[in-house]
């Protein structure tokens, strides 16, 4: 899949700028999430209840990544190659609220109900 234009040249116009190596972790990251996982995240904001149904499609893409590099990191354990994946995990989500906060405190809120502990709690083996 190609990455998103608008949400790449998003992230690489960060400052300062991520360290190249997870720069490209977090660009495959995107590539891996297509247009219906990111909208399907999108969608996990109004279902829990916040205001202005769904994300802006930045943070939807960088959170749905975000947690596809969680996934990765849940289903490697003890492995330590799977430490660039967690700190892409990271980054992610931070950027997604990034991006989310220069939305607007609506996209914010939802953004930070899609991707909170509750969703995060769901990727932990024997959750849903």
């Amino acid at each position: 899949m190609i990455v998103s234009l608008p949400v790449l040249d998003w992230l690489v116009q960060r400052q300062p700028a991520p360290p190249p190596a997870l720069l490209e972790r977090m660009a495959e990251a995107l590539g891996a999430v297509d247009a219906t996982t990111a909208e399907s995240a999108a969608g996990s904001a109004s279902a829990s209840g916040a205001e202005g149904a769904g994300l802006p499609p930045i943070p939807a893409a960088l959170g749905a990544a975000a947690l596809d590099r969680l996934r990765a990191v849940l289903e490697s354990p003890g492995d330590r190659a799977a430490a660039i994946d967690l700190l892409a995990a990271d980054a992610l989500l931070t950027y997604a609220l990034e991006a989310a906060a220069e939305a607007g405190p609506a996209a914010l809120e939802a953004t930070a109900r899609a991707f909170g502990p509750d969703r995060l709690a769901t990727l932990l083996p024997g959750r849903s």
